[in-house]
């Protein structure tokens, strides 16, 4: 029996995960949480063979790939498997760089493969759906910038200030002055916004609008999530019905591609 735990800010993608695996005879949900801040103590009290982590967590200072580096130097026999709206190429290189084991992108109807993604990392084996798959295959892979300063810049990108980056990854402030003056003199600019488009450009960053995409993407995978489930009780007429949602919602989410 593997021991899960899930993390996502939102309650029904939660209750949604948890009625897709209760029929999987070899998975037990041991504990579940919408908060990022209770992360360590809930893992520290009762650790779980896989953590189902997404990474969208707003209003709670919560930076993806330091987390995902602490907890598998934490943690070395719990495997992280992120499942996310986030499609971004560069976040699926820095998640698996830092230590995640595999990596579920909402929309590959994650109710399809969350049960596989779990047994696969539990055995040590990466697991990616078919997007995070091919943006994988997409990705840049040479890189100007340390993993770190590409950390401090992701949320400069978000509007973060210094001191806001330093209390979020608990260094000095000055640490992350130093590391933004590094920034600038690699990448041969002398501003945060010229940094920002500069790394987006050359995709050490992930491309505008992603925390955008992510915060449309969220509501519009629960409802998918939902849809799928209530799409495999139903028969005759009212299944077509569902089967049409699904396929508009799924138009509406190829649709979020194209913002900017």
């Amino acid at each position: 029996m593997m021991r899960v735990a899930l993390v996502d800010d939102h309650p029904l993608i939660l209750k949604i995960l948890r009625q897709e695996l209760a029929r999987e005879f070899d998975i037990h949900i041991i504990w579940d949480t919408s908060d990022s801040s209770e992360l360590i103590t809930r893992i520290n009290a009762n650790t779980p063979d896989v953590l189902v982590l997404d990474l969208g967590f707003t209003g709670q200072g919560f930076e993806p790939v330091s987390t995902v580096k602490e907890l598998t130097s934490r943690f070395a026999f719990m495997s992280v498997l992120i499942l996310t709206g986030f499609d971004d190429p560069v976040w699926i290189e820095e998640l698996l760089e830092a230590g995640a084991k595999g990596y579920v992108i909402k929309s590959d109807d994650f109710s399809l493969r969350i049960a596989d993604g779990i047994r696969a990392v539990a055995n040590g084996r990466t697991f990616l759906s078919a997007s995070a798959m091919q943006g994988l295959t997409d990705s840049q892979q040479r890189r100007t910038l340390t993993a770190r300063e590409r950390t401090i810049l992701r949320l400069a990108a978000e509007g973060h200030s210094n001191p806001a980056i330093a209390a979020i990854l608990g260094v000095a402030n000055g640490t992350v002055r130093n590391h933004i003056s590094n920034i600038y003199s690699k990448l041969k600019v002398d501003n945060r916004d010229a940094a920002i488009r500069t790394a987006q450009n050359l995709r050490e960053l992930p491309k505008p609008g992603a925390t955008t995409r992510h915060e449309l993407r969220t509501p519009l995978h629960t409802l998918l999530g939902m849809a799928r489930l209530l799409n495999k009780k139903l028969e005759g007429e009212n299944q077509e019905y569902v089967q049409q949602i699904i396929a508009e919602a799924e138009r509406l989410d190829g649709l979020i591609d194209d913002l900017s």
